[in-house]
């Protein structure tokens, strides 16, 4: 017997459990309970269980939308996942229905950033739609290295907020102490001058050492400043040694043509954004999505 509810705390072991099943290898800082208290704290999660046990499980995270002028209650869907012995019944697609219409009155939509192919349709079929792509960029890290002077992180978030990101959608910048700041296991370098700023994390990105780029921004007419930090930035990860740096973005995002000119290539690796609208306020087609990993719950 299947069974489709919303879950909250109380089931924060079973839905590990259930990660554990799905994603032995991937994220495994996800199967510990502290990201999942520092990531669902403030979220809602929607399971089916078979039998009392949880077999798949779609989680979503609150997020303020800047879309012009307005600001719009959303929550962004992550941690889709479903049981090996449950796939192909359809089970996915019957929670994110569900989880759609307890969202649809309390918040003005839901997005997500998918890049398994087989999610695509069980979300399609609930309702959110592609509306962008973000793929991954990276840069091969070689070459001489000149001596570079400190630019450290600095803390706690430094100037970092709304009035440096130029675009007409976007999340509320005062959602990234928490994304950047109070994770217990992401650490996170925040580096800026007095006109820009750049967030990146080392990690290991499809097996190799990393540099990830997580957010990049700068005050309006001050894009040299941002320039001048990403060089610095790019030169002090060369001289770690870290062979690669990656970037998530979007086409509309005004960084990406200095970071093409900066030598980023496509990869072969992308994202689909979706959008989910309950709010006919909201023009999609009018907006600038200008992403980046800092929108997302990934890296």
């Amino acid at each position: 017997m299947i069974s489709i509810r919303e879950a909250d705390a109380r089931d924060r072991e079973a839905i590990l459990e259930l990660r554990k099943r799905c994603f032995p290898e991937d994220d495994v800082e996800k199967q510990d309970w502290r990201f999942w208290d520092w990531e669902f704290g403030r979220g809602r999660m929607f399971l089916a269980e078979a039998d009392g046990r949880p077999v798949a499980h779609l989680g979503f995270v609150p997020q303020t939308w800047m879309i012009g002028e307005e600001a719009f209650a959303g929550m962004l869907a992550v941690d889709a996942m479903t049981d090996p012995e449950f796939r192909r019944q359809g089970l996915f697609a019957r929670v994110a229905t569900h989880a759609r219409e307890a969202l649809r009155t309390s918040v003005a939509l839901s997005t997500a950033f998918q890049i398994r192919e087989a999610v695509l349709p069980p979300m399609r079929e609930a309702g959110w739609v592609p509306i962008v792509r973000a793929p991954i960029l990276v840069k091969v890290l070689v070459g001489p290295i000149r001596p570079i002077g400190p630019i450290g992180p600095i803390g706690p978030m430094g100037p970092i907020g709304e009035e440096f990101l130029q675009s007409t959608a976007h999340v509320n910048r005062e959602q990234l102490p928490w994304r950047f700041c109070e994770n217990p296991l992401w650490h996170y370098t925040i580096d800026s001058n007095d006109h820009a700023y750049i967030v990146s994390r080392r990690t290991t990105l499809r097996g190799h050492d990393t540099l990830a780029i997580a957010d990049i921004a700068w005050r309006p007419g001050e894009t040299r400043a941002a320039k001048v930090l990403l060089r610095e930035v790019l030169l002090r990860a060369r001289a770690a040694g870290i062979p690669l740096a990656a970037v998530l973005i979007t086409l509309s995002h005004p960084a990406l043509s200095m970071l093409v000119r900066a030598g980023f290539l496509p990869s072969p690796h992308r994202f689909r954004f979706l959008v989910n609208l309950f709010d006919d306020r909201i023009r999609v087609s009018r907006a600038r999505w200008a992403l980046t990993w800092a929108d997302t719950d990934h890296l």
